[in-house]
């Protein structure tokens, strides 16, 4: 059986890095996301973000246009939660080796 991880004192992992910049050849992300936040909080936060993609994209798939840079906007979000929960799951398969 494994043991329960305590989201209240797990820690986001440093990394990964997401949003590519520039031409995609040169494989440069700007941003990563940072080591040391409550992984509860983090979790919030990808929550919130896939949140906010949820309504265009629901909208698109209802037959409604994307307006503006909706779509990028739903992308860039989709992508920030994705790196969150990546770091977590990170930090949680650490724990989880050191426990071992």
């Amino acid at each position: 059986m494994t043991a329960a991880i305590d989201l209240t004192t797990l820690k986001t992992e440093h990394g990964p890095a997401f949003r590519n910049s520039g031409w995609v050849g040169k494989k440069q992300n700007l941003f990563t996301v940072s080591a040391g936040i409550d992984a509860a909080d983090a979790l919030n936060t990808a929550s919130d973000l896939l949140d906010a993609a949820m309504t265009p994209i629901f909208d698109a798939g209802m037959g409604e246009p994307l307006e503006g840079n909706q779509a990028w906007l739903a992308h860039h979000a989709i992508e920030s939660a994705k790196a969150v929960i990546d770091s977590v799951r990170q930090a949680m398969e650490a724990k989880m080796a050191d426990s071992a």
